[in-house]
């Protein structure tokens, strides 16, 4: 499991290294290309995977007829609905000028491959795996919020669009206050010893 978390960081900081690379504007179709692109791609990436969350709880539950604490559930369903909604405000902010044309990986691409293979291995082992759901599920999102709001903020140095940068600086500090209080609830959840 730790692998995977390994491999999930390093892919995810390929791809933020792509943002710091030369952003060029287009002034022909006033589009946003190059990394920031790509770092627009990413964010899209792992909105769409948290917005999910809900979905991979409630299927547990029905697999193994249990369910976690209801301060967990609120908090993984809070993350997904706030997944879902910065979803329909990305693209809504994504139509502003400079336009944001998302990138789709290919296939073929190492990085997307891994990417896949990654969260299908952890949808699997969130699934199938009876020990320590709850536990699993929480610290995959002190894995993956910190990736989120990072991205936002990096995104929010390079964008020139008012709004969107806005948008970018509250998502990164939404994401931050769910990281903390994942942390708040494992830390309580831990024994103390």
């Amino acid at each position: 499991m730790h692998s995977l978390y390994k491999l999930i960081i390093i892919i995810t900081l390929l791809g933020i290294v792509n943002i710091y690379s030369a952003t060029t504007v287009s002034a022909n179709n006033q589009t946003l290309s190059g990394s920031i692109a790509s770092g627009y791609s990413a964010l899209k990436i792992f909105l769409e995977d948290e917005q999910y969350l809900t979905t991979i709880r409630r299927t547990k539950m029905v697999i193994t007829f249990s369910d976690i604490s209801d301060n967990s559930k609120k908090l993984i369903d809070d993350i997904a609905d706030s997944s879902e909604q910065a979803l329909v405000e990305l693209e809504a902010f994504a139509q502003q000028k400079p336009v944001v044309v998302f990138e789709d990986f290919s296939e073929e691409m190492i990085a997307k491959a891994t990417l896949d293979s990654l969260r299908m291995e952890t949808a699997k082992e969130f699934l199938f795996e009876a020990d320590d759901f709850e536990k699993n599920l929480l610290l995959s999102q002190l894995k993956v919020l910190p990736v989120i709001s990072h991205l936002a903020e990096q995104l929010e140095k390079k964008e020139t669009n008012q709004k969107r940068k806005t948008w970018l600086n509250e998502l990164a500090k939404k994401y931050k206050d769910y990281y903390q209080q994942v942390d708040d609830s494992i830390s309580l959840a831990s024994p103390k010893v």
